[in-house]
């Protein structure tokens, strides 16, 4: 008489083999969509200061206004384009806002004291327009051990 199938022990030694390969591989997995949310965001981050630079070009050596690009008038799709980073207790955030309760210096530079780590963006231009900069608005860190806000 022929037997089918699998005996319980070739089942059990699968399992176990199976087991060893996903032991391995999630913790992969989980790194290389940390990686993907860092190159996407610094990709992100160059748009934004890509259409900063295009205004700051077209308009006289002038930046936009936090209203301008809180609106999203200045992309070419109209809107604030999404970041995706995580906050300091690692919660992963995904907002398109433009200084979200923020309390800027108006100098023109962003400083950690001006990131409110709830996402979106910080835009801080200087009162005359001659200078601006932005950053990711997180205090947590990308693969690289870097803060969001230090790209």
């Amino acid at each position: 008489m022929k037997r089918r199938g699998f005996t319980l022990v070739e089942l059990a030694i699968v399992i176990a083999i199976l087991g060893i390969l996903a032991m391995y591989a999630i913790p992969k997995y989980q790194g290389m969509v940390e990686e993907a949310r860092t190159a996407q965001a610094k990709a992100q981050l160059g748009t934004v200061r890509s259409a900063l630079a295009i205004y700051y070009a077209k308009n006289s050596g002038k930046f936009p206004s936090l209203t301008d690009v809180q609106n999203g008038t200045i992309f070419a799709e109209g809107s604030v384009p999404y970041v995706e980073a995580t906050d300091a207790s690692g919660n992963v955030l995904k907002k398109n806002s433009v200084n979200d309760s923020v309390t800027l210096n108006n100098d023109g530079v962003v400083s950690s004291g001006e990131v409110s780590d709830k996402g979106g963006w910080v835009y801080d231009v200087k009162t005359d327009l001659t200078q601006a900069d932005v950053r990711i608005n997180a205090k947590g860190t990308g693969v690289d051990g870097k803060h969001w806000y230090e790209y």
